[in-house]
């Protein structure tokens, strides 16, 4: 089959660039669940499963000691694979659920929704693929009030240059991977990237805060040219739901793989 985006399934890059809008058009800050989303709205998806109707939704209700599921079925007569993102009530008041909470979870939920994805597209013969499919109906994953809390400690506590993420049970490769996908990522990787990803705070650091970065580096004014660079990072935390902790450690990864090369 080929591919739109070919480099989706080795690329972290393509990955966010190709999956990012689904996230965006969910829409998880207004106040209900918001309609359907179908991977049929989007042009650069055409060619992911011709043959096969996407479409995820998030809904909510009360989830009695959970605050979110994932849900997905193939209806094979008419070729649809329907696909929910459940949120608990909760997370719909903030005072009982923060925001950062939200997010997370709904980030999560989404990376099943991708691992769903990428192991439909691991085969090209159409029975193997409808077998598959049907194999995965009705899977559940569900991320109870006691594992929401683990991770958002793990967001709030990042340590630099940690592997807590690939080990934590609810982020590690692992705990996502479906062990039929073609898929050199990480799972971890996709779900730190898409809470904060490189795309995300280059809309944040324009060209001119990156020449005056680098013009703070040049100078030996290191102190002051990170203060600039973690206060974009606190401000893009705000903006977009993050827990400043995780939002600081992200962007550092990011500036040490993407732009300190360029600006030093």
């Amino acid at each position: 089959m080929e591919m739109l985006m070919p480099r989706f399934n080795t690329d972290l890059e393509s990955a966010v660039d190709c999956f990012r809008p689904i996230l965006k058009r969910l829409r998880i800050r207004q106040e209900a669940a918001g309609p359907p989303v179908f991977l049929s709205s989007f042009p650069h998806l055409w060619n992911l499963n011709k043959d096969t109707v996407w479409v995820i939704t998030i809904l909510k209700t009360n989830l009695h000691g959970s605050k979110a599921k994932f849900v997905s079925q193939f209806h094979k007569n008419s070729k649809i694979m329907q696909c929910y993102i459940i949120l608990d009530d909760a997370c719909y008041i903030k005072a009982k659920v923060p925001n950062e909470i939200k997010k997370a979870v709904v980030v999560h939920e989404f990376c099943h929704f991708l691992a769903l994805i990428y192991a439909s597209l691991s085969t090209s013969e159409e029975k193997l693929k409808t077998r598959l499919k049907e194999r995965l109906s009705k899977t559940v994953d569900e991320l109870t009030n006691e594992q929401v809390l683990e991770l958002y400690r793990l967001l709030n506590n990042v340590r630099p240059n940690s592997d807590d993420f690939s080990t934590f049970e609810q982020t590690k490769d692992e705990h996502f991977r479906l062990n039929c996908e073609d898929l050199d990522l990480s799972y971890t990787d996709l779900f730190k990237s898409f809470l904060l990803s490189r795309q995300m705070f280059d809309e944040y650091f324009p060209q001119d805060k990156k020449n005056e970065f680098s013009r703070l580096l040049k100078e030996e004014r290191a102190q002051e040219a990170l203060d600039l660079y973690t206060n974009i990072a606190k401000r893009i935390a705000q903006d977009k739901w993050l827990p400043v902790t995780f939002a600081i450690r992200q962007s550092i990864d990011i500036l040490m793989k993407f732009y300190i090369k360029r600006l030093i």
